[in-house]
């Protein structure tokens, strides 16, 4: 369904209009429909334009499409023109749809179903409507096309359940909030730019699934608010309905799949986007509807209240699968869009700012020698005095007379606030972070640059890298080592709530299980992280509730990282960004560093249930405890041998009482909040 929206604004590039037509198709069971589809685009094309035929995931089908793409070309219709392509993604029409996108470097991509037949000018009609530098995407006619006629009992308002134009739908030229599926046409940089079609939603097979197409125009208004999505009628095409769904059976199905549809899309764009268009379409074309058809009826026309009975039942079987849909999901907000590009790409010249927070380690003079020795030259160092008072920090560093560095002071204490100090301080665009007792490689800065650089969907917001220990002098070095708590592995590795196709430059897709994004210890660790200026900005900078300094004694980063993804944003792994870091050699300082672990990450899941997505944890819980206090689980099988047992069961300890630290730390934060206006005040 649709609805009304603004906008001024769109990625447009002056010229004719070049176009790439993608047609899905998945089964042989449509072969007759699909082929006359694909000779109706064929006959449409321009020299410039190309048409991909996309099969998902069967054999049988490529071959049969390539040998008739062989017979079938028409006359001035180049060879390279019509191609036959397999789904390079996942099984279902949004992965074959982001295949096409993978395959095309036209201006615009059309996509139509297979069992949609292009009208004559419907390409003329799409490159018209693009040449408006304003026009994002366009939603075309489509016509419903019966296998015989069309059953008595159907309302109009559902046209929307075949896939098809609906009583309520926009009016030629109006603005509305997404196409429908069987004919649309976006530019190729704006689905780009929002990363393509979410595989989580859309048809898999025979399966009535759907929104995918509602997800992109709200992702698309998001990335650019100035654009606008129109409904061009002209771009028309005839949807074939074959007679299995001129039944009340199907019908239903189509309904409730629907509505689970929308729950799901209403937990990763929000509720009042993902469901405006329906409610205005219950509250004026239901309502309107039932009045016609009672006046109808009352005017002698029988079938009139089986249409409006049927409506009346699909409207309710659409919200019993929207609220059941929700009951089964996870809480609100499981793939938030993306941040859209608001900023030039990333380059190697941009100035990256690197903050160290510090409460005077005697290595803090190595960590900042190192880093102004980095291979990328355009870098500011930040060195936060987290105890001015003393002023250690400051003196270490004062025999270095670099330009680059700087130090400021932060006497609250605490990591968080250090880092926050820091933050406020930076010019970078980047912002990287490391300890005072870490030595990052000589190409560090350059690696962070080139992560950030290679991404060109706008939506990176953090990096993290391999931390190895700088030396193994003593046994209990080795035995940290050896738990990897720090070094994630040799793999690069991509994490967002919106996995996007552009995404793969930088890394496999991370797993997204049960704890997924909530334990984030995946993700990276403080002493070698970077984000995005903007990132920072929106998720806050870092909870000072939290952290080594506070009673909680750690989770801060874990914080960052787990905020950055619930906003929209992606987290990469490069393992080629090292860090070494030194690590406790001394029984004493192991055993602190246990229990804050375990204290750092209960303290910052217990932030996550005072918020709306704490009914993710509560739901990973159970699973979460068994893999922390049973022996013989897959988490407490990384620790060695020689691994001594007290110091499992401190940092399991800690994790029982993460939680209280966390609101102790909490209540005083906010003491402090209410009498700072008070002593202000006297």
């Amino acid at each position: 369904m649709t609805s009304s929206a603004t906008g001024v604004h769109s990625p447009a590039r002056s010229g004719p209009v070049s176009i790439c037509a993608v047609i899905c198709c998945y089964t042989t069971d449509r072969w007759s429909v699909a082929t006359r589809g694909i000779d109706a685009v064929a006959r449409q094309l321009a020299p410039t334009d190309r048409l991909l035929i996309v099969v998902d995931h069967n054999a049988v089908l490529r071959r049969r499409f390539l040998d008739h793409v062989d017979v079938q070309r028409p006359v001035g219709v180049a060879t390279d023109q019509i191609v036959v392509v397999d789904n390079a993604g996942e099984t279902g029409l949004s992965g074959a749809r982001n295949t096409g996108l993978a395959n095309a470097t036209e201006d615009v991509l059309v996509f139509l179903d297979d069992d949609a037949i292009v009208r004559p000018g419907g390409l003329d009609e799409v490159r018209i409507a693009f040449t408006d530098a304003a026009t994002v995407a366009i939603g075309g006619g489509v016509h419903p096309a019966w296998d015989g006629r069309a059953p008595r009992w159907f309302p109009r308002e559902f046209g929307w359940g075949i896939g098809c134009d609906y009583r309520g739908i926009a009016a030629d030229g109006g603005e509305i909030r997404n196409p429908i599926g069987a004919a649309m046409a976006v530019r190729r940089a704006a689905l780009e730019t929002i990363g393509g079609f979410a595989t989580e939603l859309g048809r898999v097979g025979t399966i009535p699934a759907g929104c995918e197409e509602t997800l992109m125009g709200i992702e698309l208004r998001r990335a650019y608010p100035d654009g606008r999505i129109l409904r061009r009628v002209a771009f028309a095409v005839d949807h074939h309905v074959p007679a299995q769904r001129a039944d009340l059976r199907y019908f239903l199905s189509r309904c409730r799949h629907e509505g689970q549809s929308k729950a799901l899309l209403s937990r990763i764009a929000g509720p009042s986007q993902a469901l405006s268009a329906e409610i205005r379409f219950v509250a004026t074309t239901v309502t309107t509807a039932v009045a016609r058809y009672t006046a109808r009826f009352f005017h002698g026309d029988r079938s009139a209240a089986a249409r409006l009975a049927v409506m009346v039942l699909g409207v309710a079987v659409t919200a019993i699968g929207t609220l059941i849909g929700s009951l089964r999901g996870a809480p609100s907000a499981a793939r938030p869009s993306v941040p859209g590009r608001s900023h030039t790409p990333v380059t190697a010249d941009d100035l990256v700012s690197i903050v160290i927070p510090s409460v005077g380690r005697d290595l803090l003079p190595l960590t900042v020698h190192a880093l102004l020795a980095q291979e990328s030259p355009n870098i500011e160092v930040i060195v936060v005095d987290n105890r001015p008072a003393r002023g250690d920090a400051r003196a270490l560093v004062s025999a270095i007379t670099d330009g680059r560095l700087r130090v400021v002071d932060q006497p609250r204490a605490g990591v968080s606030a250090a880092r926050n100090a820091g933050i406020a301080a930076a010019s970078g665009r980047i912002i990287a972070f490391t300890d005072d007792d870490a030595i990052p490689d000589p190409d560090w800065v350059t690696r962070i640059l080139d992560t950030f650089a290679a991404d060109s969907t706008g939506s990176l917001g953090a990096v993290s890298g391999r931390v190895f220990s700088t030396e193994q002098t003593t046994e209990i070095q080795g035995w940290f080592e050896a738990t990897g708590m720090f070094d994630k592995g040799p793999t690069a590795t991509v994490w967002s709530m919106a996995p996007q196709p552009a995404h793969r430059v930088l890394g496999e897709q991370g797993p997204t299980g049960v704890f997924f994004p909530y334990v984030a210890g995946q993700f990276g660790s403080g002493n070698n992280m970077a984000f995005t200026a903007e990132a920072l900005s929106r998720i806050g900078g870092f909870d000072e509730r939290l952290g080594t300094g506070t009673p909680s004694r750690g989770g801060e980063d874990l914080d960052g990282f787990r905020s950055a993804i619930l906003a929209g944003w992606t987290v990469c792994y490069r393992p080629e960004m090292i860090v070494r870091h030194h690590h406790r050699d001394t029984m004493a300082d192991l055993r602190a560093q246990c229990y804050g672990y375990g204290t750092g990450m209960a303290a910052s899941l217990a932030k996550v249930l005072g918020s709306r997505h704490a009914l993710g944890v509560l739901r990973c819980l159970p699973l979460g405890l068994w893999l922390l206090f049973a022996p013989g689980s897959t988490r407490n099988e990384i620790f060695p041998d020689a691994w001594p047992r007290h110091l499992r069961a401190l940092e399991q300890l800690g994790y029982l009482t993460g939680p209280w630290l966390f609101v102790r730390t909490h209540l005083q934060l906010r003491r402090r909040t209410v009498a700072g206006p008070r002593r202000r005040q006297s």
